[in-house]
């Protein structure tokens, strides 16, 4: 018996040990930032320019910082290319109020999304959260057609223009549909709901630009005056036209189109934060996306109100207020 006890409590050393390795492992891979070759934005570099954009070809692009790689828990390979998604034009907003969407609305685009799965998501979540979070983001236009050829080419620089953008989510969206076969139209719809693309009115656009250039500036959110996000672009992982290149390979494209827009990702800072060992947690008990739903703390995310403040040094600032009908 005392033998028998003995392999017991080996074998549940081994499994806590072997659990704790795992959970809490370093990442496998840690992203460098580009060695971006900055454009001073300046009257003598560039101009400014009223934003004009082909509101039917908008993208957006995740995980594009190292920061919020690690804020969000999540893993960095560098061979697989990024979360992409498409923006909706319903989304762009050029007033300083976007409304907070409704239960009705929200669940209208689950019911669009997976219409044979309505009923039993209704049943097991009851109300559905909004989760809805802010971020500063880059964005750049391209000022003409651009082809894969091009794009694979490691000396090409696109010619784009750069604008800012807070990019807020539905962080829900994005949970529901993590891990299933419908993830890519959640992920599409988090950030498309009506107003939750606030852009800045003009953009400016360099003079010159080199192979893996950008404008290097700083990107600042305030929520309520509380500073929540503060990190220059100069940090992103991904270059213009690494960017361009991974839409073009999600969505099979041949060539972007001038006027495309994309939005090249958000820094640390946000609200939506998980810890890496709770996500390989979930992923080692298999928990399911209504139980994830669940876990989430509310405290950090917009509520009707709030006043978010999002700021780009020279490309100006844009502010925010969080409404309801």
């Amino acid at each position: 018996m005392k033998k028998i006890l003995t392999y017991i409590i080996i074998i549940l050393v081994f499994l806590v040990l072997g659990a704790g390795i795992y959970l809490f492992r370093p990442p496998s891979h840690t992203p460098d930032p580009v060695d971006f070759a900055c454009i001073p934005v300046t009257e003598d570099t560039g101009k400014f320019m009223p934003l004009t954009l082909d509101e039917d070809n908008m993208y957006g692009v995740a995980l594009t910082y190292a920061s919020i790689i690690d804020q969000t828990g999540s893993e960095y390979d560098p061979d697989i290319f990024p979360p992409v998604f498409r923006k909706l034009k319903s989304a762009i907003n050029p007033g300083n109020t976007v409304q907070y969407p409704d239960q009705q609305s929200i669940w209208d685009v689950v019911r669009e999304i997976e219409p044979h799965q309505y009923n039993k998501l209704e049943s097991e979540l009851k109300s559905f959260p909004v989760l809805m979070d802010y971020e500063a983001e880059l964005g750049i236009v391209l000022l003409e057609d651009v082809t894969k050829e091009q794009l694979s080419d490691k000396t090409f620089s696109p010619p784009v223009g750069y604008f800012l953008a807070n990019d807020l989510q539905s962080i829900s969206m994005a949970v529901l549909g993590m891990g299933t076969e419908f993830e890519s139209n959640y992920f599409d719809a988090k950030g498309s709901f009506p107003g939750f693309l606030p852009l800045s009115s003009r953009m400016w656009i360099p003079y010159e630009e080199k192979a893996d250039s950008s404008i290097c500036i700083e990107l600042k959110t305030q929520v309520n005056g509380k500073l929540r996000q503060h990190e220059n672009t100069k940090n992103r992982i991904y270059s213009n036209r690494e960017i361009l290149l991974f839409i073009l390979r999600k969505y099979n494209k041949e060539k972007l189109t001038k006027g495309t827009a994309v939005i090249t990702g958000s820094p640390a800072g946000v609200a939506n934060e998980t810890p890496r060992w709770k996500r390989r947690l979930a992923r080692l008990l298999g928990i399911n996306r209504i139980r994830k739903l669940q876990s989430i703390p509310y405290n950090r995310f917009l509520k009707p109100g709030d006043v978010v403040i999002v700021e780009g040094g020279p490309l100006g600032r844009i502010a925010t207020k969080i409404i309801v009908r």
